[in-house]
């Protein structure tokens, strides 16, 4: 899209109208849509991880297991959980820059350490579930089998997951790289 074409485009959307206070009251962090969003999802699986605390102990024989393996599985899900407080404060802060392209570089440099710490977080959180779960099992053929299922789910889900990185991170760049273009232009 020319740039020509861009400026159009944006001079026909009709804007609406807000006022100052409206626009006030978004900018508050317990306002904002897509933080107050994040915070329920949030909420939602702490409630869900500490549910799983509660019950793993004795419903999942974590007190039959060796203490090194249960540290490994509550220290997996304080990682997910980690990860989740920072995407908050990632999308708190999003601009960060005295130019528009100087702050989408440094939110495109955030975004590939967030995309590196979302996929280890989710090789940390499934290599603790599935030491804790496979501890002390006496395997058959279909418990190999069942395994070997699980393994490739998880499998699927990381590679959907990078690859679900790797688009946005290109989108990203080149976006960027094409407004930069545009704009010293």
């Amino acid at each position: 899209m020319e740039l020509d074409q861009l400026k159009s485009a944006w001079n026909a959307i009709q804007t609406p109208v807000k006022t100052n206070n409206e626009l006030s009251a978004m900018l508050i962090e317990s306002k904002h849509p897509v933080l107050k969003d994040i915070r329920k999802q949030f909420a939602i699986e702490i409630v869900g991880w500490c549910a799983f605390l509660v019950c793993y102990y004795t419903m999942f024989d974590g007190d039959q297991k060796p203490l090194l393996i249960n540290i490994l599985l509550i220290v997996s899900m304080l990682f997910a959980l980690i990860h989740n407080v920072s995407g908050y404060s990632f999308a708190k802060y999003l601009v960060n820059g005295s130019t528009i392209v100087s702050s989408l570089e440094r939110y495109l440099s955030k975004v590939r350490a967030y995309a590196v710490v979302s996929v280890l977080s989710r090789i940390i959180l499934m290599t603790g579930f599935l030491t804790f779960f496979t501890y002390n099992i006496n395997f058959t053929t279909s418990k190999y089998i069942l395994l070997a299922v699980v393994i490739i789910i998880f499998l699927i889900q990381l590679g959907w997951l990078s690859q679900l990185w790797a688009k946005r991170l290109k989108i990203l760049t080149t976006t960027i790289k094409d407004f930069a273009s545009e704009s010293n232009n």
